[in-house]
């Protein structure tokens, strides 16, 4: 994630932290409980539909935000400021209460110096995405969904399924379609203020779809199984 620079947000009081950036004065083990200053803040008792936008736009106006990284399971976030400065800021300034997407946070310093980045190449790519729909309000169709990410690229297949919350994957027809949709609706709305959609890659790289409906689609025929019983009746027909 790029760095973010300050915002338009009240100022902050900063903190003099020159001490603190003495590698020779920090504890050689930390306590988890009262851990020294870092660049790196741990965030606690997030909304589950908390995107970095809402951390983003919450925290830029304390220092230029260079990472951060998403707990969503756990409601918690890693926050990594450019310096140290902003860190500090952050928390000094945390007794009082701060918001982050309509819901009082906590903070603290992590006792990890830099967020771990994946490796270039780490995260592997498909043309199957899976969208994991948060705070659904509103109902989500196949209907819905292809005409979010049709804006991106020829849609093969869609299934919705809700065992597990509201979750759909989308087929694109190629892989650079499908990470241009990912990075574009990643943390977006669906609809104002609800239907926040997460965005990874599926390990499908095709969907099996065996009816056209609310819940499922297949783009590629009219209607699934219907060419392969009139292939049936074809061959029949032939062999009569």
């Amino acid at each position: 994630m790029s760095a973010y620079e300050d915002g338009h947000a009240t100022k902050r009081q900063r903190t003099d932290v020159s001490d603190f950036e003495q590698p020779e004065k920090r504890e050689l083990y930390e306590d988890p409980h009262n851990p020294s200053p870092s660049q790196v803040v741990h965030v606690r008792g997030l909304p589950d539909t908390v995107t970095e936008r809402d951390l983003i736009d919450a925290l830029q106006s304390f220092g230029t935000i260079s990472y951060i990284m998403v707990l969503t399971r756990k409601r918690q976030a890693l926050v990594e400021f450019e310096d140290i400065n902003g860190a500090v800021s952050l928390v000094k300034y945390s007794q009082n209460p701060i918001y982050v997407g309509h819901k009082q946070a906590h903070f603290n310093f992590s006792t990890s110096q830099k967020i771990q980045r994946p490796a270039p190449g780490e995260e592997k790519t498909n043309n199957v995405l899976l969208f994991t729909i948060l705070n659904p309000r509103y109902g989500i169709t196949v209907d819905v969904m292809h005409t979010i990410c049709s804006t991106y690229g020829t849609v093969n297949r869609i299934v919705i399924f809700k065992k597990n919350g509201v979750q759909a994957m989308v087929e694109f027809d190629n892989v650079e379609s499908a990470v241009q949709a990912k990075q574009s609706l990643s943390g977006a709305d669906v609809y104002s203020g609800c239907c926040t959609l997460r965005v990874e890659y599926a390990k499908p790289s095709r969907l099996n779809v065996f009816h056209n409906n609310s819940e499922s689609w297949d783009y590629t025929t009219p209607a699934p199984g219907v060419s392969w019983i009139a292939d049936s009746m074809l061959g029949l027909c032939r062999t009569g």
